[in-house]
């Protein structure tokens, strides 16, 4: 029989690893997700066009509509050389801006421990942000500006851009609270193909 006293040791190593388990959705924020199973090879198209109603509702967001799209067969190429290069996929990232102005530009999104965490153009100056799949495959992106509080910041404002470069300005979705989190759904390829000017 075990007493007390050697029982202990036992319980505090199973509580230690009980607490860094995730529990619940807001210890869950930020796990990332598998290339493949968000992009597979084949391609994917995630997006969302916010109706007046909504923009109504919230006077201070600056977009009127996202779109992300692409393919992780780039990264599956360049695991192999995981060694000598940190593996990365291209996206193209869309932005239909609330006063009709539009930005369009290839972000990269790193593989860190088999999981894609961050997305974005951080070394063009242009930011990045976080970037999550939900249990209901929805893609969550999380403007937190993460950047801009660097030590030595390099982007060119605060939130993250899709055209943005080092040499020239773009079109920034700023961090505040109307526009920190997008919410974006699987739609067929097609959507995310040439823009529509609607």
């Amino acid at each position: 029989m075990i007493g007390p006293r050697s029982s202990m040791p036992h319980l505090a190593r199973v509580l230690a690893v009980l607490a860094l388990l995730p529990l619940g959705s807001a210890r869950a924020e930020g796990i990332g997700f598998a290339a493949e199973r968000a992009f597979p090879a084949a391609g994917a198209c995630y997006g969302r066009r916010y109706d007046a109603d909504h923009l109504a509702r919230h006077p201070g967001q600056v977009v009127s509509s996202i779109h992300l799209s692409g393919s992780s067969r780039s990264l599956i190429e360049r695991r192999p050389q995981a060694d000598r290069i940190d593996p990365e996929f291209d996206l193209t990232l869309r932005v239909v801006f609330t006063d009709g102005g539009r930005a369009e530009g290839e972000i990269g999104c790193a593989e860190t421990g088999g999981r894609i965490r961050r997305c974005g153009r951080g070394a063009s100056c242009a930011g990045s942000f976080a970037v999550d799949l939900l249990p209901d495959g929805r893609l969550r992106l999380v403007n937190d500006d993460a950047d801009s509080r660097l030590a030595q910041p390099v982007v060119g404002a605060p939130g993250f851009s899709p055209d943005a470069t080092c040499r020239a300005s773009g079109r920034f979705v700023p961090p505040d609270a109307q526009n920190r989190v997008f919410l974006l759904t699987r739609l067929p390829l097609s959507a995310c193909g040439p823009e529509r000017r609607d």
